[in-house]
């Protein structure tokens, strides 16, 4: 009888044990969301960068992103259609203090073993140069995800517009 249960117990451990490595090493949410991770550290830009750290960091970013992704940036922003243009751009821009890009409110949805949607409020925090406060810029936007090569890379991003404030009468 005692052996009977030693199986038992021995069993259920492996179970709980191998159900836990597939959340924490393969679950593609898990991955998608690491991902997310990984770009918002990477679009984030440092108060004193310096020619080489975002050289290393623009670098970083294109390997994130699909050959053919497509990027909308609101009704009346810019959209880009290819990786290069996004490099292009990003490297382009260099706020006086920096700023940090945080996802919140991310919510993953995999479609298939090739594909996810991640919906995602996008957090810019920067600093005021001439006052020092802290100002956010919060933006809705929704980042397709191909699984290419076994790398979850975004194929497609839409920025939504901020609301607009109702104006006063």
């Amino acid at each position: 009888m005692k052996a009977n249960g030693s199986v038992y117990v021995s069993t259920v451990f492996v179970v709980l044990i191998g159900y836990f490595v597939y959340q924490w090493w393969f679950n593609p949410h898990r991955v998608v969301k690491q991902r997310l991770g990984e770009i918002a550290a990477t679009l984030s830009i440092p108060a004193n960068e310096t020619d080489l750290a975002r050289v290393a960091r623009l670098a970083r970013l294109r390997q994130y992103l699909s050959d053919q992704i497509h990027i909308r940036t609101g009704r009346s922003g810019p959209a880009f259609s290819s990786r290069d243009a996004v490099v292009a751009a990003a490297s382009g821009w260099n706020p006086p203090g920096g700023w940090n890009v945080d996802f919140v409110d991310v919510d993953v949805k995999v479609d298939s073993d090739a594909t996810a949607r991640a919906f995602v409020t996008v957090d810019a925090t920067t600093r005021d140069p001439a006052s020092g406060q802290q100002t956010l810029d919060s933006r809705e936007a929704q980042l397709a995800f191909a699984n290419q090569d076994g790398e979850w890379l975004v194929s497609e991003v839409d920025v939504k517009d901020p609301p607009q404030l109702p104006s006063p009468r």
